[in-house]
């Protein structure tokens, strides 16, 4: 499969009734990305990183937001209740 093929894969995925190939791998993998990002944000707490508060706190949201993307691609891929509009046919 190309990288054009797995790109055009991925932006159908998100469309409603459709969805990955398997959904249930990538729940667990989101699950783990939430797992993680939460065991990140909390590390800070009981070490001690030599940086400005407010460094670790722009890393921390930084990472969370990415995270955050992910989640809402992965919700929409793993699921063929929710997603985008699919085409309608003949219009």
């Amino acid at each position: 499969m190309s990288v054009l093929e797995k790109i055009f894969a991925a932006g159908k995925a998100i469309q409603a009734g459709e969805s990955l190939k398997d959904p249930a791998a990538w729940k667990n993998k989101q699950q783990l990305m939430n797992a993680l990002t939460i065991i990140l944000g909390v590390v800070p707490t009981f070490i001690d990183i030599d940086l400005a508060e407010a460094d670790i706190n722009a890393i921390s949201y930084g990472v969370a937001t990415g995270v955050a993307v992910v989640n809402l691609y992965l919700t929409a891929a793993t699921s063929t209740k929710v997603g985008l509009p699919g085409k309608r046919n003949g219009g």
